[in-house]
């Protein structure tokens, strides 16, 4: 218990995270950031080699190698070979240069690396020019003619911090768990950017206090559930690696009084953000409250461990004593 405290200790007074005053809670807790921390849990520790707070790093989870077995047809018939390899290749990244932001969750990128081949010998290609449609968030609508003025005001404003993080000519790497995969006419795929393209653009935006989040709770929180019995050289889902790192960006958002709970527009909660997306329902917010820290939920004692990340996390430590 005494190496745990001492954890904690440093954990608060680490000059990694700076934090402001916090917002007003939607219910009478208070939310602070040792309680977005989830670093302080073993089970993240031992899963998450890098602390949630170090989130715009998050890309070098993806350098690790993973292993599996997988079918290899050759003039011998068909047989079963091991496989390690990183986990950029098993999902299958591509590289390219972003061409155009059309609105904060959309950006296309003209491909510049097709996927390596796969280890059976198998090529897959992808289109030279790709619309990309941003997984983990859903912006404000700026494009849409039937949206209000309000609302297209403040999306041009997640577009510009778009903008900002990836500039048109930015080099970025995509992974995706099926290029065959479309919304839309979008292809869907987790984006990354900037130095070893360590930063995540979902992760990004949530931590910029631009977005909500665009998750669907109980089968997200299942997946990550199921993920944390793996071994460290499995593969998870792609969203069981990133989720950690999302919750804690989405809570710091608002805790630091980032984007639109700041000086942009001065919001006092998501609620308050997800009224704003006039077009999609003002139950935007329901999409986050996986990760959101339930004592910005406006009726708490619905967070469940099946529903919410932290409650979940809470119980496991619980359980541990």
């Amino acid at each position: 218990m005494k190496k745990y405290n001492k954890f904690l200790l440093i954990l608060a007074s680490s000059a990694s995270l700076v934090v402001g005053a916090p917002l007003l809670s939607v219910s009478c807790k208070t939310v602070n950031k040792e309680k977005i921390n989830l670093s302080k849990f073993d089970v993240i520790k031992k899963n998450y080699e890098i602390p949630v707070y170090e989130f715009s790093k998050v890309g070098t989870i993806f350098n690790k190698s993973i292993n599996y077995r997988m079918y290899v047809t050759d003039e011998k018939g068909k047989t079963i070979r091991e496989v390690s390899q990183s986990l950029w290749d098993y999902y299958n990244y591509i590289e390219g240069e972003v061409t155009r932001i059309f609105d904060g969750d959309t950006i296309e990128i003209k491909v510049t690396k097709q996927p390596n081949p796969k280890p059976g010998g198998k090529v897959l290609t992808v289109p030279t020019t790709m619309r990309l449609r941003i997984p983990m968030i859903d912006t404000l609508e700026e494009n849409t003619p039937e949206v209000g003025k309000e609302e297209k005001e403040l999306a041009k404003k997640d577009h510009a911090y778009a903008e900002k993080l990836i500039p048109i000519g930015s080099k970025v790497r995509v992974i995706s768990s099926n290029w065959s995969e479309k919304t839309y006419d979008r292809f869907v795929g987790y984006v990354f950017f900037g130095k070893n393209f360590e930063r995540q653009f979902d992760i990004e935006m949530l931590a910029g206090g631009y977005t909500l989040a665009r998750l669907d709770t109980t089968k997200v929180i299942s997946e990550f559930i199921a993920d944390l019995s793996k071994e460290s050289t499995e593969a998870k889902e792609i969203r069981s690696y990133l989720l950690p790192y999302a919750a804690y960006a989405i809570n710091y958002g608002i805790l630091n009084r980032k984007g639109f709970y700041g000086e942009v527009a001065n919001m006092r909660s998501p609620y308050e953000l997800s009224s704003k997306y006039l077009e999609h329902g003002q139950g935007m917010v329901d999409f986050s409250l996986s990760i959101l820290h339930y004592n910005y939920w406006k009726k708490p004692e619905l967070a469940t461990k099946r529903n919410n990340i932290y409650r979940y996390l809470e119980q496991i430590n619980q359980n541990k004593k």
